[in-house]
C-alpha cells in the first residue's frame, strides 16, 4: 500500500509539473507574439539582441572566471572514464559536446562550450543523475533575460562533483532539498539564451563551484546570482554516463 501510495504521488507530482509545463509555454508564445506582432523583421531584431547579451555575459564571465586559480586534485573525483550518473532524460540526444568543438568557436566567445547539450522538447521530464543535494536553484532571465542559463538547478553529488541543469521551464526542487536518482526535479525548457527547447549540463568539481551574486557589466543595473567557478574546474559530464 505505501509503494502504491508513493507511486500516485509521484504521478500526481509529475502530472502538475507538465500543466505547469504548460502554462509557461503558453505564457511565452504570448509574450513572443505580443513583442513581435508576427512580424519577421522584429522577430530577427529580437534574436540578434538576444545574441549580443549573450555575448557580453559570456565575455564578462569568462573573463571573471578565469581569474580565479584552481587546481584540481585527481584524487577528489571519480576516475574519468567510470559511469557514476544516470541519464539525466530517458531519451538521450547530444547536440553539442563539451569543450572544442567546430560549433564551440562560432557560438561561445571562449571558444569553447563549458558543458553538455542534450536535445529535449519542451516539457521533457529532467531527473537527478545519482543521489544528491541540490545546493541551489535560479532565474537569470529575472536579472538579464535571454542572456544567459534561464531557469536553473544545481545538485551537488557525494562523490566530488556538482551539476547544474539549465535553461529549464519549470523547476521542481528548492535549494536544501535532497535527491535521489531518478527523481524529476524540473522540466527541460528554452529559458535564458536558446535558440530551441533543450537541456545544457555542466559539471564542476564540488571544491571549486559556489552560487555568486554579482553586479553585471553588460545588464547594468542588474545583479545576476548564478554558479562560477574557475576555468578549471569544468568536467566533461559524459567522461561520467554511461556509454551510448
Amino acid at each position: 500500500k505505501e509503494d502504491k501510495k508513493k507511486e500516485l504521488s509521484d504521478l500526481a507530482k509529475d502530472l502538475g509539473g507538465k500543466k505547469e509545463v504548460v502554462v509557461v509555454n503558453k505564457n511565452e508564445r504570448s509574450k513572443l507574439l505580443t513583442e513581435t506582432k508576427n512580424q519577421e523583421q522584429t522577430y530577427q531584431s529580437i534574436l540578434a539582441e538576444k545574441k549580443a547579451k549573450k555575448d557580453a555575459l559570456e565575455k564578462e564571465l569568462f573573463e571573471y572566471e578565469s581569474t580565479l586559480k584552481y587546481k584540481l586534485d585527481p584524487s577528489s573525483i571519480p576516475k574519468s572514464g567510470t559511469t557514476v550518473f544516470a541519464w539525466p532524460l530517458d531519451k538521450v540526444i547530444i547536440t553539442q559536446n563539451f569543450g572544442k568543438t567546430v560549433a564551440s568557436k562560432r557560438l561561445y566567445v571562449s571558444g569553447s562550450h563549458n558543458g553538455v547539450d542534450f536535445g529535449a522538447k519542451l516539457g521533457t521530464a529532467v531527473k537527478a543523475m545519482m543521489n544528491g543535494k541540490v545546493i541551489g536553484t535560479g532565474d537569470t532571465d529575472i536579472t538579464c533575460p535571454r542572456a544567459s542559463f534561464g531557469r536553473w538547478i544545481l545538485i551537488e553529488y557525494p562523490n566530488g562533483l556538482t551539476a547544474i541543469f539549465a535553461h529549464l521551464s519549470v523547476i521542481n526542487v528548492k535549494q536544501g532539498d535532497t535527491v535521489t536518482q531518478g527523481q524529476i526535479v524540473g522540466y527541460s525548457g528554452n529559458t535564458g539564451y536558446s535558440t530551441g527547447p533543450h537541456l545544457h549540463v555542466s559539471l564542476y568539481a564540488s571544491d571549486a563551484v559556489k552560487v555568486e551574486s554579482r553586479p553585471s557589466a553588460s545588464c547594468v543595473g542588474k545583479t545576476y546570482t548564478m554558479p562560477i567557478a574557475p576555468v578549471d574546474a569544468y568536467l566533461d559530464v559524459l567522461q561520467f554516463l554511461p556509454k551510448l
